[in-house]
């Protein structure tokens, strides 16, 4: 996929038009903000339309942060993704796993078209990258509740209309992992090559 910048992106997929991605440009140089929640701010788009539109044209899985399991969740893993990349970037990281041989970061993230820092984070981590999808509210919840504490941090406004959220197994009477879901289903093992060059590690 040849990379596109998000505002192209979205008036590619016809859920923004030119003359809302100028206003949510002016917006984001004005206040300092990421595109997308300009144009939440704009009223022009949803967290959960943009999330699933996104997820659909770059073939991307979301991810559900509210049902991370919090013990998994260490000060290690969260060293691999420092709390100014955290906020400037809403990327967060969710978990470290091993996927055809390889070690890789997992991280969620609110701009899978943020392809520069998704390289800086691979070079500085030795890890190859696979990015979920998570929207604005939850990545600000995920810093206030791990990298800041805030144990009672309570979630604004998560996915739950998107069914691959929803995976549950019958073998289990509660949901399983999200992270573990998504990793059943080889449509997004190799989510990665969507976005990035070569794996450093090969």
């Amino acid at each position: 996929m040849i990379k596109q910048r998000l505002g192209e992106l979205l008036v590619q997929q016809g859920l923004i038009n030119d003359d809302q991605l100028r206003a949510g440009l002016a917006h984001q140089k004005q206040w300092s903000k990421k595109l997308g929640e300009s144009l939440i701010d704009l009223g022009y788009i949803s967290e959960s339309a943009l999330c699933e539109r996104l997820a659909k044209a770059l073939r991307l899985p979301t991810i559900d942060l509210t049902r991370i399991e919090a013990s998994t969740i260490t000060r290690q893993l969260l060293s691999l993704i420092p709390l100014s990349i955290a906020r400037e970037h809403h990327i967060v990281p969710i978990a470290s796993r091993e996927l055809r041989g390889h070690k890789r970061l997992i991280a969620a993230t609110t701009d899978p078209t943020n392809y520069k820092i998704f390289e800086d984070l691979q070079f500085k981590s030795g890890l190859p990258l696979l990015i979920f999808l998570a929207p604005a509210s939850d990545i600000e919840w995920f810093i206030r509740r791990y990298y800041l504490g805030e144990e009672y941090a309570l979630s604004q406004n998560y996915i739950s209309t998107i069914s691959r959220n929803q995976i549950s197994s019958p073998l289990h009477k509660t949901p399983i992992d999200p992270i573990s879901a998504i990793f059943e289903d080889s449509e997004f093992t190799n989510v990665t090559k969507q976005y990035r060059g070569k794996d450093p590690k090969k």
